[in-house]
């Protein structure tokens, strides 16, 4: 009895060591997984790229022109703060700039290294590219005079430009003492991919130009022009043929025709009415016993024909 009694309270004991391991391990992974969590929450990082950021450049704009440069930069946003990056990524709500300082450079062409101001701490970025080349020059202003133009392949096929005129015919342009120099004159045109085939009146962009129509990094004052463009439809009048086909009728012995107009005006392209010299109308008589009236149509697989259609009378004689 007293065996029994003694096997029953080593098991008890057994069994309560245990659940008291057991208990403990559990605990332990518990508070271990807890604290994994918020090592996670708090070590996570976030990241966004931001794409055409200005360049703020630092320089004595008073006495020096620069050119050759880009205008925006990719900048790599990283942190572990969402809503602070959040904030510098909304541009209404943006604190930093990437800023290119030249205040202490001068004359000529140099490299920069483009560097990031103001981004608030919990915040880090990266530009892409990190430098930036500049040429800088002495600053020199020259009035040049306007000149309206226009490509001869921005004008439609069969057409050809009547005139052509600027509201402003002299500007101030400002620019480097080199690049002064090889100025020729200020351009006023319309952008490459227009093609024309009616009057245009529009505001453009000026440049300046070299001799050879280079384009020349420049600050023009006025900017714009006000391009007017009036353009002519290319024409000739040529001689309409009527060309009789067919069998003239047995009772017949003749039929005459008449028509409304001899000529016809004809639009196209300089090469197609240089070849074109006539628009010849074939008309089936098989079938007329009868004075006749009939709308015929004038066609050219080249040209524009005008009118369209003409009145053709055709006048019977009796055998």
């Amino acid at each position: 009895m007293m065996k029994r009694f003694l096997v029953k309270k080593i098991s008890l004991i057994l069994a309560s060591v245990f659940f008291a391991l057991f208990l403990f391990l559990t605990a332990k992974s518990s508070n271990y997984n807890s604290t994994t969590s918020q090592i996670n929450r708090v070590t996570e990082t976030y990241t966004h790229t931001l794409e055409n950021i200005p360049i703020d450049i630092k320089y004595d704009s008073d006495e020096y022109f620069i050119s050759g440069y880009s205008y925006e930069v990719e900048v790599y946003l990283t942190s572990t703060n969402r809503v602070k990056l959040d904030s510098e990524i909304n541009p209404s709500t943006r604190n930093f700039q990437v800023v290119a300082d030249l205040t202490n450079l001068g004359v000529g062409q140099t490299k920069v290294p483009l560097v990031i101001k103001d981004m608030p701490s919990e915040v880090t970025g990266q530009v892409s590219p990190a430098t930036m080349e500049v040429t800088i020059g002495k600053k020199e202003t020259k009035k040049f005079e306007v000149v309206p133009t226009i490509k001869d392949e921005q004008i439609a096929k069969g057409y050809e430009l009547k005139s052509i005129n600027s509201d402003i015919k002299e500007v101030e342009v400002t620019s480097d003492e080199a690049t002064i120099d090889q100025i020729d004159h200020v351009v006023a045109s319309f952008p490459d991919d227009y093609e024309l085939s009616d009057d245009l009146e529009e505001d453009v962009i000026l440049q300046a130009v070299s001799e050879n129509g280079t384009i020349l990094p420049s600050k023009i004052d006025p900017v714009s022009a006000k391009l007017s463009v009036e353009l002519k439809r290319l024409s000739k009048t040529v001689p309409i043929v009527i060309e009789l086909t067919g069998t003239i009728d047995s009772s017949l012995k003749d039929i005459r025709y008449e028509l409304e107009s001899s000529e016809a005006l004809i639009f196209g392209s300089q090469e197609d009415l240089d070849n074109t010299t006539e628009i010849r109308v074939p008309v089936d008589i098989s079938n007329v016993k009868k004075n006749t009236i009939r709308t015929i149509e004038l066609l050219d697989d080249n040209v524009s024909v005008v009118p369209e259609t003409m009145k053709l009378t055709l006048t019977v004689e009796k055998k």
